[in-house]
């Protein structure tokens, strides 16, 4: 069913993604060069930069499987640019964010294909499921990264809004004043 409505008064099905990547492009518009490709960061191995596109990796395989029906977050592109360069990485923000905000407001129950691989030594499997199903997974993935990411920013000294890295649910119970771990 498409949405009558016109496009600038649609519900945005991924308003939580797009606020999700707001917050991190925010993060990574504040830090040096050097700080975002750095490596290791205290005992983190890996570079603010090598997180920011593992997410920016799932955020458009999720995209991708919108047109295509068919969705792998295994197949993923290391070693570009995104890992090294806060320029191409903002630029990567911008182009999904853009994507996320034209995606129609009934996506969600949209039926896609996941092929995952369960075990390094196993081959991957196919199983059915939906955009939103899938959102909701890339949402959670890309705030566990920007936990890491939040605490790796604190190593060096950089700026983090907020509650960067706090999960929906984390949130929720500190308004209602539970205490909770993150």
């Amino acid at each position: 069913m498409t949405s009558t409505l016109a496009p600038s008064l649609r519900p945005v099905a991924a308003a939580p993604l797009i606020a999700i990547l707001e917050q991190l492009q925010g993060v990574v518009g504040c830090l040096r060069d050097e700080q975002y490709s750095m490596r290791p960061v205290g005992v983190v191995d890996s570079s603010i930069g090598g997180h920011v596109r593992h997410c920016l990796d799932h955020v458009r395989s999720l995209l991708n499987a919108v047109e295509s029906g068919e969705l792998d977050y295994d197949h993923r592109d290391r070693g570009t640019p995104i890992e090294s360069d806060r320029a191409a990485a903002l630029h990567a923000i911008r182009v999904l964010h853009n994507k996320l905000l034209a995606l129609p407001g009934d996506i969600l129950e949209q039926p896609i294909r996941l092929s995952i691989l369960m075990s390094a030594d196993g081959e991957p499997i196919d199983v059915g499921t939906t955009i939103g199903r899938e959102m909701a997974y890339v949402l959670s993935h890309t705030i566990h990264h920007n936990a890491l990411i939040g605490t790796m920013v604190k190593i060096l000294g950089g700026w983090l809004p907020d509650r960067f890295g706090y999960a929906p649910s984390t949130l929720a119970n500190m308004k209602a004043g539970k205490a909770c771990a993150r």
